[in-house]
């Protein structure tokens, strides 16, 4: 049996030209990845859940082919993304978001709670202020210095900073398909996607970590949908009890942990993170209830 191929797409949004991928038939299945990620990353993860469900793996404006907008911030990109479905005339998803692609599906969910019938959340920002000092450094780069550096990255020269970022996002990165690495590398060469991606490390962090404002820890507990929280315990962008407190937090909350999987945990550990979702997108939560947490590592505070 040959998997089904993701076709990519386009539709426009509030004017603007927004890039996705779509396979498959049946419920929906949104996955939005973060800023330093490829949509097209998703392909194997969209070829297993297409057996049963349509999925639509969505770039976010600015980030990997879609038209920027000006205001990059959660809730606004929240709004995006609700429109998006309203083109798509799409009346509610499995919302699954990574990094600040899982912020932007908590804000959804928060927001426009009548679109999101589960929730997915890997990685994810938002959910404490600790975040790797990188990330710091990035995001107190002043405006002008954050586009010089997207521009040098761009250059040919700028293929160490790919490395750099690979190592900092990527625990297992032999175990990442050749086409996907190909994707990635482009998408690092984007002048469009850096700027953007540099906007959001500003508009999310400070000198004391990811900022108040676009934290949701504290607001979990509006979320009344079964909701997934996906780990990896290598992730050495945001500490993996960010993530098992947030779980305990939500009350229809899951846990899992992935042994060995970095930030990019879907990637990392692909078999492990299908194995965590797909009963989650695919089974009869009424009727399988939650087995406490799935943690298969020994580390990350109680």
């Amino acid at each position: 049996m040959i998997d089904p191929e993701p076709t990519k797409r386009r539709v426009l949004v509030r004017g603007v030209s927004t890039l996705f991928y779509e396979v498959g038939e049946g419920p929906v299945v949104l996955l939005v990845p973060g800023i330093a990620s490829d949509t097209q990353g998703w392909f194997p993860v969209m070829r297993e859940l297409a057996l049963t469900h349509r999925v639509i793996s969505l770039s976010l404006p600015g980030l990997d082919g879609t038209s920027p907008q000006r205001d990059v911030r959660p809730h606004a990109m929240a709004t995006f993304v609700a429109d998006f479905l309203d083109v798509l005339e799409v009346g509610s998803v499995i919302a699954v978001g990574h990094s600040y692609g899982g912020l932007v599906m908590a804000e959804l969910a928060l927001r426009y709670p009548h679109l999101v019938s589960r929730l997915t959340l890997i990685d994810a920002c938002g959910l404490g202020r600790a975040v790797h000092p990188v990330a710091i450094a990035l995001a107190l780069l002043p405006a002008r210095a954050a586009d010089l550096a997207s521009a040098f990255v761009s250059l040919p020269g700028g293929a160490a900073a790919f490395t750099v970022s690979s190592n900092l996002l990527l625990r297992q990165p032999w175990r990442i398909p050749t086409r996907t690495w190909a994707a990635q590398f482009r998408l690092a060469r984007s002048r469009q996607t850096l700027r953007t991606s540099l906007k959001v490390f500003r508009e999310c962090g400070g000198i004391t970590g990811q900022r108040e404002s676009v934290i949701v820890i504290d607001r979990l507990d509006e979320i009344d949908v079964p909701t997934l929280v996906v780990w990896g315990c290598s992730d050495q962008l945001f500490p993996v009890w960010q993530g098992r407190a947030a779980a305990r937090r939500l009350p229809r909350g899951r846990f899992a942990a992935l042994a060995g999987a970095g930030h990019v945990s879907y990637l990392d550990s692909h078999e492990e993170f299908m194995d965590a979702l797909g009963p989650f997108v695919r089974d009869d939560l009424e009727l399988i209830p939650p087995n406490g947490d799935r943690i298969t590592d020994g580390g990350g505070r109680p």
